[in-house]
């Protein structure tokens, strides 16, 4: 038992160090990506629940109204998404995180003035707040993701799921704080004291620690077994094709499984954003609990997720699509507990069970193209899976909004929701992971190759 233990611990130890003998610097890259993804991505998605509570007592605005800042946050999320991929895969992913961040720095700080603006009612203002959030989406994670994958193939469910763990460090740390911040300054200028932190902390510490490409040393080394990192695998397999080799992206995209996971993705979107963007007002306007309550429970959903993020990354590493599937039973246990959220006790539990299951969804884009289609055009991939889903995720808030506003409950929506998850559960269980499955093959080969020139004890 000692021995498995120490065995499996020092595997584990090994898969943490490169070529050089020191640690393999695609976890380097992934701590970099830190703080972008805290203050950008994690930050206004913590914020907007408690903003969009506040816009609703002081204005009296319908719900639909309100979260149509989500759909406009969104759609550019997915224009812009589409775009990003081919951006990032001919000027580098380190670019486009400085894009997006900028420009979501500075839409941060447009809500100082709305409600201010002379001639443009709060309605307008507030929808047009959301075209500058749509960088801090889809297309710096498409970034950051593209950024991270690029180092990994054996670890990259592992590494992707550190790097989704951003977002639960920054609930943790900053949900009280950002509760509190709302109340002392004012639903108005909470963003702005967090474009700060982009720029003064974010891209510093991303722009002297993280690098764009990988070696083929540093990759093969990344892909080999622990306790032989001198093994080979065929390098077309682990590394982009040539230029004059490479398919167009169009033989990708007009695949049947592309089709199917555009689809699949599509449907989870909606649901994700769609149930997420209700919570806070299902659970502070109309079940009566208080900000704080809202808050707190939400920093313990942060803290158990951290942890779900690396189980769910292993799951997918070890499982790939079937892990995938699991998830999204997960997922629809944790929507229907919804329904039973009465006190403090039962919201605590919601909570946690959201924290945990919804994890897995920041992770999958990644698999989803890699295990599927492998390294060529991994940008681009990434990007369009990205925007498909950003379109979902963009109808998906104000229509259960407004579902919300004709029935006078979530009751419907919600059942809506579990419905869909249902549905893609089915789909990605069925769906082969073609390129991880190639792969598995590789590998099983080189260990076999490996026994068979290894001399017996007699010889």
């Amino acid at each position: 038992m000692t021995g498995t233990i120490t065995k499996t611990y020092r595997r584990l130890i090994a898969d943490f160090i490169g070529p050089d003998g020191k640690i393999y610097y695609g976890w380097w890259n992934i701590l970099a990506c830190y703080p972008v993804v805290m203050f950008v991505f994690a930050s206004p998605l913590v914020l907007l629940q408690f903003i969009y509570v506040d816009i609703e007592t002081e204005y009296g605005l319908p719900r639909g109204d309100i979260l149509t800042i989500a759909t406009f946050k969104f759609i550019i999320s997915a224009i812009v998404t589409l775009f990003a991929g081919f951006y990032i895969d001919r000027f580098g992913a380190k670019k486009a995180v400085y894009i997006c961040g900028t420009v979501s720095g500075i839409g941060f700080i447009y809500w100082h003035f709305i409600g201010q603006i002379p001639g443009i009612d709060v309605t307008t203002s507030i929808w047009i707040a959301g075209i500058p959030l749509g960088f801090s989406s889809m297309p710096l994670l498409v970034a950051t993701k593209t950024l991270c994958a690029k180092w990994f193939n054996k670890r990259l469910g592992l590494a992707m799921g550190i790097l989704a763990a951003a977002s639960s460090v920054s609930g943790v740390l900053f949900t009280p704080f950002y509760a509190w911040l709302v109340e002392a300054i004012g639903w108005r200028d909470a963003l702005p004291m967090v474009s700060l932190a982009i720029f003064f902390i974010g891209f510093p510490i991303f722009y002297f620690f993280t690098k764009d490409d990988p070696s083929s040393e540093e990759i093969q080394c990344e892909f080999a077994d622990a306790d032989d990192k001198s093994k080979k695998v065929k390098s077309d397999l682990l590394e982009p094709a040539k230029a004059d080799q490479l398919p167009s992206f169009m033989n990708y995209a007009r695949k049947p499984q592309f089709i199917i996971i555009c689809i699949t993705l599509l449907m989870i979107g909606f649901v994700d954003q769609g149930f997420a963007k209700n919570v806070s007002f299902y659970i502070m306007n109309d079940l009566g609990f208080s900000k704080q309550e809202m808050a707190w429970t939400t920093v313990f959903s942060f803290l158990l997720a951290f942890g779900s993020k690396l189980a769910f990354g292993w799951l997918f590493d070890k499982y790939s699509f079937k892990g995938i599937a699991f998830c999204y039973i997960l997922i629809i246990g944790s929507i229907a507990l919804a329904f039973g959220v009465q006190g403090i006790v039962t919201l605590l539990i919601f909570q946690m069970a959201r924290g945990f299951t919804q994890s897995g969804i920041l992770i999958e884009t990644p698999i989803f193209a890699k295990h599927s289609f492998g390294p060529n055009h991994l940008g681009k991939i990434i990007g369009f899976f990205s925007a498909v889903s950003a379109v979902g995720l963009a109808f998906g808030p104000r229509t259960i909004g407004l579902m919300h506003d004709r029935y006078g409950n979530y009751d419907n929506a919600f059942m809506l929701c579990i419905g869909l998850m249902i549905i893609c559960t089915i789909i990605v269980y069925f769906l082969k992971p073609t390129y991880w499955l190639k792969l598995q093959r590789e590998k099983r080969l080189l260990m076999s190759d490996t026994k068979m020139a290894k001399p017996s004890p007699a010889e």
